[in-house]
């Protein structure tokens, strides 16, 4: 065939005699079209393997500084990309084990921050950086490296880092032998300080008001006022010794709130649904928990307990928002006496900074019930409490009564108990 491409009409140069458009038009379409989606797929292939023989070749190399300024794009991706799963530690593990080791570090911080902070590190990766976690880094930033839009440098930070996520398939390692696993804790320990801002911010406040404050420590929570939190959270992040007393002071809150829920004339902080939904799918794990048992046995219903909160409120992720936002509209009610105020101030924080330890607290330590928001919610109530085995038809009236009352959220929840219910029915 000619090596000029035929016009339409003309005739197609196999030598058929038919016109090029009835005869080969099609096919040298469908090929060219193959040709051009296959060269571009070649070439993302062909630059993600050099990027990837440039990122060996810097471990490679005697002057490690080129590793070190390739970590820093890395750990600067992750925080651009935020909390992704596969690269950070579990979310509710790291804030447990950061709180109470900022707790026990509080006299190595006074003696020496740096230390401090280091061993807070050094920590935080022995315990969260095991080899399923590596392994699933590994496999996240490979992913990433090969997406569409990023540079040379993207493609080669995120090989180095799943270079350094690869573990042995047998034997030991040491996760702090892995910078890779520094640079999560870093941009993770930033986050940790975000969601603890206002936190910060309420803590520098009184602190200011004793004049305990530098300079830069007074410009940064002016700037935090002002809606700028990243100088407050990195000046957090780079003084150990604030950071424990901020965790001490959160320590002491949730420890308030946790004794005022004891008390009967502190108000349940769950609507009659949410405690309802809860009730129903903690019921197995609370019973187990309640059973005679030795010492490990108990270890593990408890874990069994915390692993089933967690899963409750990752699966309705509505029902945290919904219990932040109450509770924030509520310590602002002029309505509610100040001490009622204040448990709901406390509260708030807390449940937004422990959410498992603090639903479980409610669940288990809480003595007043839910308030009704009608007469015929709370004859609805009573009829399923009277009941010794709920079933999804039982609650199908509450259901009904939700929708007429123009709670929405609130139906759609009782709905997903009557779905939970037909596979678990309870007997009570």
């Amino acid at each position: 065939m000619s090596p000029h491409k035929p016009g339409r009409n003309d005739p197609c140069p196999c030598g058929s005699g038919k016109k090029y458009k009835a005869c080969h038009a099609a096919e040298d379409r469908a090929r060219e079209s193959a040709e051009a989606s296959v060269a571009p797929a070649q070439a993302a292939q062909a630059a993600l393997v050099r990027d990837a023989q440039a990122a060996m070749a810097m471990l490679g190399d005697a002057d490690m500084t080129r590793v070190s300024e390739t970590l820093d794009r890395l750990g600067e991706l992750l925080a651009e990309w935020g909390p992704v799963p596969g690269l950070r530690f579990d979310a509710a593990a790291f804030d447990t084990h950061v709180t109470r080791e900022l707790a026990r570090l509080e006299d190595a911080v006074d003696r020496d921050p740096g230390q401090a902070r280091n061993a807070l590190r050094l920590g935080t990766v022995r315990e969260l950086g095991t080899r399923a976690f590596l392994e699933k880094l590994r496999t996240t930033l490979l992913a990433r490296a090969a997406a569409p839009g990023l540079t040379s440098e993207d493609r080669q930070a995120l090989c180095l880092g799943a270079l350094l996520a690869s573990t042995p398939k047998t034997g030991g390692f040491q996760p702090e032998d892995r910078p890779v696993l520094d640079v999560v804790f870093g941009v993770q320990f930033r986050e940790w300080g975000a969601r603890h801002g206002q936190q910060l911010a309420s803590k520098l406040e009184k602190l200011a008001e004793n004049a305990d404050l530098p300079d830069e420590a007074r410009d940064v929570l002016r700037q935090a006022g002002e809606g700028q939190m990243e100088p407050l959270v990195k000046y957090v992040e780079s003084d150990p010794k604030l950071a424990a007393r901020i965790a001490q002071e959160a320590r002491e809150r949730a420890e308030r709130v946790e004794a005022a829920m004891r008390q009967p004339n502190t108000p349940s902080v769950f609507t009659p649904e949410e405690q309802l939904w809860l009730t129903s799918v903690l019921w197995e794990p609370l019973n187990a928990l309640k059973a005679p048992m030795d010492g490990p046995a108990r270890g593990k219903a408890v874990a069994a307990f915390l692993a089933a909160v967690r899963e409750a409120l990752d699966s309705d992720k509505e029902l945290l928002a919904g219990l932040l936002e109450r509770m924030r509209i509520l310590s602002k009610d002029v309505a509610l006496g100040d001490m009622t105020r204040d448990f709901y101030t406390d509260a708030a924080v807390s449940f937004e900074a422990e959410p498992v330890r603090m639903v479980l607290a409610a669940i288990l330590t809480s003595r007043a019930e839910p308030q009704a928001r009608s007469a015929e919610e709370q004859v609805v109530r009573a009829d399923l409490e009277a009941r010794t085995r709920w079933t999804a038809e039982d609650l199908e009236p509450y259901r009904e009564l939700l929708a007429r009352m123009n709670l929405p959220a609130g139906a759609e929840r009782i709905r997903r108990t009557q779905e939970w219910l037909r596979a678990h029915p309870i007997a009570l």
